[in-house]
């Protein structure tokens, strides 16, 4: 009887400690502005890809380095898929342009 009471109880134990929930990410839109990688949580050498959110306006992503130099200019249009970037260096910044709500995956 006691054998069965300690597996009772572990089997409860592990029931109730091992519970499995299922997370769902959200990605963050960014709409028009000025942004650098900590802004976007994004990670240097890693190839990120750009989606519009917004069903009917266009607008641009600008990517600038330290020089000033424009690295990259994405015309993206209304609801996009996605439209893979450079790899991006730590750097960077961002200008959003136009009324558009971009993620970024």
């Amino acid at each position: 009887m006691k054998k069965f009471i300690y597996i009772l109880s572990i089997l409860l134990l592990f029931l109730f400690t091992f519970n499995t929930v299922t997370t769902v990410a959200h990605h963050k839109m960014y709409s028009q502005g000025f942004y650098d990688m900590k802004d976007l949580n994004l990670s240097e050498n890693i190839t990120y890809k750009i989606q519009n959110n917004h069903p009917y306006v266009e607008g641009l992503l600008i990517i600038i380095d330290d020089d000033r130099k424009i690295q990259q200019l994405i015309r993206i249009p209304a609801s996009s898929a996605q439209i893979p970037m450079l790899p991006l260096k730590y750097g960077y910044k961002f200008i959003i342009y136009n009324d558009i709500l971009l993620t970024f995956s």
